[in-house]
């Protein structure tokens, strides 16, 4: 094996705990999508339902609603508390 193939081998070992970060970040990002395609399908539900403010589905959609908007909150706090460490990361 020759010098380059083991230093590159080398570095991607020292690397590991970054690429490792990298990809829990990139997961966040997907979850956090998928919450806000969640979100806009129940305002979208919320929206028709307006009529019957009373009814019990408005207001089991306007608790999902509620739950969802804070996961996305927690979701972008922890999206922001992984930030620094993604861009060392990256060296910027």
């Amino acid at each position: 094996m020759d010098t380059t193939k083991l230093v590159g081998k080398l570095e991607d070992f020292f690397d590991l705990s970054k690429k490792k970060q990298r990809k829990k970040h990139d997961k966040l990002l997907k979850i956090i999508g998928k919450l806000e395609k969640k979100k806009a399908s129940l305002e979208t539900e919320l929206a028709e339902e307006a009529g019957d403010a009373n009814g019990e589905r408005y207001r089991d959609l306007k608790r999902k609603l509620q739950v969802i908007s804070e996961l996305i909150d927690k979701a972008r706090q922890q999206e922001h508390a992984s930030q620094p460490e993604a861009d060392d990361a990256t060296g910027a």
